[in-house]
């Protein structure tokens, strides 16, 4: 008997052939559908009954999360009084593998005399749905993928791959952005990923390690191990950026065997450089600003190699990030 990792590559691969036929029926009136969704004043009603129904709660789902006002009517309940959500200037997206269900054909009927708005099916094509609807899309009539072909896995999987493009081409269309994506999860981990600001995670007030270039090596040691976070800010005479001290630098003048209680911080930061960073009293690529967001200061991170940026209010330090607090909260 072959094993079930075999008869599973075998049902992936005729997922792989329907979703290719698949794509060989779009046609025009998949983008006339886009444009529709996209330009909509109003609500965007999806149906659908059975699994059917289950595969447009989620594409109702995932438009409303990609900037499209939608939701799922069952149609048996808008017969029964739900028609109620519908709204001039609304469309419907109604689903159907066979497009014969009758509920969902007489919902979309219905929605067609109340509100008068447009309806794009989803079926196999030549079906009774497609025929009233406005938009007619298709999904290729294939056999589901259990034996018996009565599983509805082959007609979900394609059903939901058009819902799916559709939802995301009329967010391309809509001209929305990750950000504005983001504004619909603000809890969820893509939301902190997009909202969370510099100023909500960094470092700053008494918790700040800052030491001027005038200070001694013992004060610099003593605002590095009081602070905790492995580093100190060196200010100029006048209170700007200079730049950063780190125990790493630190132990790099104690193995060269420099005479560092003799040194004032500006000479430990001038003695402490490499290469290129020895004439630079700041490096440039670690800071940031506050109103800088979260994920951004994490690229910049991981572009320059480094783990703390130096948060700064013109030329004034006001904090401190590190990526650990970035990890820390779910960046």
């Amino acid at each position: 008997m072959r094993s079930f990792i075999e008869r599973a590559g075998e049902m992936l691969d005729r997922y792989a052939v329907a979703m290719a036929a698949t794509r060989g029926l779009l046609d025009v009136r998949f983008s006339r559908a886009v444009e529709l969704i996209a330009n909509l004043d109003s609500i965007l009603i999806v149906t659908g009954l059975g699994k059917s129904g289950l595969v447009a709660q989620k594409a109702a789902a995932t438009l409303s999360s990609t900037g499209t006002q939608a939701a799922f009517v069952h149609p048996v309940e808008a017969l029964h009084g739900d028609l109620g959500i519908v709204r001039p200037g609304s469309a419907m997206l109604a689903l159907s593998k066979s497009g014969g269900n009758a509920e969902t054909i007489e919902f979309a009927r219905q929605f067609k005399a109340v509100a008068g708005g447009q309806v794009v099916s989803i079926t196999e094509p030549s079906s009774r749905l497609a025929a009233i609807a406005d938009i007619a899309l298709h999904i290729p009539a294939l056999p589901e993928i259990d034996e018996f072909d009565l599983a509805p896995t082959t007609s979900a999987a394609t059903t939901m791959a058009v819902c799916d493009a559709l939802a995301i081409l009329v967010q391309q269309s809509k001209g929305l952005t990750e950000r504005d994506f983001a504004k619909f999860h603000p809890s969820g981990a893509l939301g902190k990923r997009l909202l969370l600001s510099v100023a909500e995670v960094m470092i700053q007030g008494d918790a700040l390690p800052v030491v001027s270039v005038a200070a001694r090596f013992p004060d610099l040691v003593y605002e590095i191990s009081s602070k905790g976070i492995g580093m100190a800010i060196v200010t100029d005479a006048v209170g700007e950026h200079a730049g950063v001290i780190t125990d790493a630098d630190i132990r790099r003048l104690l193995l060269r065997g420099e005479h560092v209680a003799e040194l004032t911080v500006a000479e430990c930061f001038a003695r402490s450089r490499r290469g290129s960073e020895s004439n630079a009293p700041a490096d440039v690529h670690g800071a940031t600003t506050a109103k800088s967001m979260a994920i951004d200061c994490l690229r910049q991170m991981q572009d320059n190699q480094i783990t703390q940026l130096v948060v700064l209010d013109g030329s004034r330090a006001v904090g401190v990030v590190r990526l650990q607090d970035l990890i820390a909260a779910g960046i």
